[in-house]
């Protein structure tokens, strides 16, 4: 008999303070046969364990993503909504779901969490009955809601991601467990009180290495499905923010439980050793360290405008801070500044341009600083091509040499995360002494080529410093915000 699988989702990490909402023109909507030829994030792996089995029919419905960015506005997260159940009313029913989410959707106007939103109105279109498989990033977050509504999940093990098509490869596997042994999940959900911002968790380093490594050892356990720990989306203010273990068995919620507890208890004895494991430093000392390196390339992440986790990256400062001190073989990539590009690219290449650096400032303010720059290179599209994790085409861009440093600004949000995009802006990396990115930790292909990284302390929507934002909905206690507060996993 052929299983009839469908696969569908919305997948955006959404930064709540992001003064660039994230609407329709932001969004990328992939639609039938796109979803298994488009080796898309999370998507790919589900595809690939339903292909290696012989009477599954797979069923692409819609796949919604985007750069990380603002909160979703309301007719946009509408729009997605009512299509995916449509087609879900149109093509079922079906003998099972899987969802590619991520876990820190927020949607403005919404009362509660948006992936739970998302996910139970999925669950009621499709009954009761029919298994649901959900695949998460780490970043995101859970809800005892998403625990009651999901049959199966699974989430990304990696931060830098690395893992995506295996996230999405056991999220399937798990599914088709469900039909084919006709198994009853039964899932227990901890939500832990720690505010953790990614870059304090990478999986390369303790005690987020140990922590993670030690999920298969619970997989491995008689019964036990699927392990999750979530790290969160720290800067969203919602009742819902924090870290979360979960645990799926195979039909004993009292193992669920007891094991998702003991996996809490450690993450919450861990706590204070959650901190920076890569270099930092303000901006100004950054900019300094760079330039006396005696290693190269040095790579700066402008942290606190980063657009992998939803700020719009309109900041000038560290740019500014570059020019302060005349540094030389640099470049300052990824800059949103929509009037820049449109003044560059009616100048032309080869002309020199006045360009007024903050004065498209969103997300905070900055004082403006007229320089003059010689255009280099302009286009209608940044073609990127391949495999990304974000968009393989961006809208247009404009690369600028001021003084000894090289900028690109570029006409929406842009997540500069492969050396393809230096190549497709024709940008010699191994001829830069210092690149600054809008990134916090540095992904995987740039990790890799960095020599030195240093993590800047930098002022906007994403700054670093949690103790410093106004919170008035986050659940309190929570640490470190009360940094002294008692915590113990709450029986079942």
């Amino acid at each position: 008999m052929v299983e009839r699988i469908a696969i569908a989702g919305i997948s955006v990490e959404a930064l709540i303070d992001s003064p660039k909402p994230t609407d329709a023109e932001a969004m990328q909507i992939y639609r039938g046969r796109e979803l298994i030829d488009g080796n898309l994030w999370l998507i790919r792996g589900m595809v690939k364990r339903f292909q290696e089995a012989a009477d599954v029919e797979i069923c692409p419905l819609l796949w919604a993503t985007a750069l990380p960015g603002g909160a979703l506005t309301a007719d946009n997260y509408k729009q997605v909504k009512h299509e995916t159940l449509a087609l879900l009313a149109e093509q079922g029913p079906f003998d099972g779901v899987c969802l590619a989410n991520h876990g820190a959707l927020e949607v403005q106007g919404l009362a509660r969490h948006g992936d739970t939103d998302f996910i139970l109105a999925m669950r009621d279109a499709i009954g009761p009955a029919t298994p649901l498989a959900i695949a998460f990033d780490l970043h995101g977050h859970l809800t005892p809601e998403i625990a009651q509504a999901g049959t199966v999940f699974s989430a990304l093990r990696t931060a830098p991601h690395r893992d995506d098509l295996e996230t999405g490869y056991r999220a399937a596997d798990q599914l088709l467990a469900v039909l084919e042994r006709g198994l009853k999940p039964q899932t227990a959900l901890i939500q832990i009180p720690i505010l953790i911002p990614g870059e304090k968790a990478v999986t390369h380093d303790d005690p987020a290495k140990s922590l993670y490594e030690s999920l298969e050892g619970y997989d491995a356990i008689p019964g036990v499905m699927q392990t999750i720990l979530m790290v969160g989306f720290a800067w969203n203010d919602t009742p819902w923010t924090g870290m979360t273990t979960m645990v799926t068995t195979e039909n004993d919620r009292k193992q669920a439980h007891s094991l998702a507890a003991e996996l809490a208890s450690k993450v919450w004895d861990k706590r204070h050793k959650f901190v920076f494991p890569m270099e930092k430093a303000t901006v100004e000392e950054g900019v300094a360290r760079a330039a006396a390196s005696t290693v190269f390339p040095v790579f700066l992440s402008d942290s606190g405008d980063n657009t992998t986790m939803g700020a719009p990256g309109d900041l000038t400062v560290v740019l500014k801070a570059m020019l302060a001190a005349q540094v030389k073989d640099a470049f300052v990539p990824g800059i949103y500044a929509p009037q820049t590009v449109r003044k560059c690219r009616q100048a032309g290449v080869g002309s020199q341009v006045e360009l007024a650096l903050g004065s498209e400032h969103i997300s905070a303010p900055g004082e403006t600083l007229t320089v003059k720059a010689r255009v280099e290179a302009v286009g209608d599209e940044l073609d990127v091509g391949g495999f990304q994790p974000y968009r393989s085409k961006e809208r247009a861009w404009a690369k600028v040499r001021i003084n000894d440093i090289l900028a690109s600004f570029h006409e929406m949000p842009i997540g500069i995360t492969t050396p393809a995009h230096f190549r497709a802006m024709a940008v010699d990396l191994a001829s830069q002494r210092i690149v600054v990115l809008k990134l916090g930790y540095l992904h995987p292909q740039l990790e890799a080529l960095a020599k030195r990284h240093i993590l800047l302390l930098s002022p906007g929507a994403g700054d670093m410093n949690l103790t410093a934002r106004r919170w008035q909905r986050i659940r309190r206690p929570v640490f470190p915000l009360d940094a002294e507060m008692r915590w113990q996993t709450p029986h079942e």
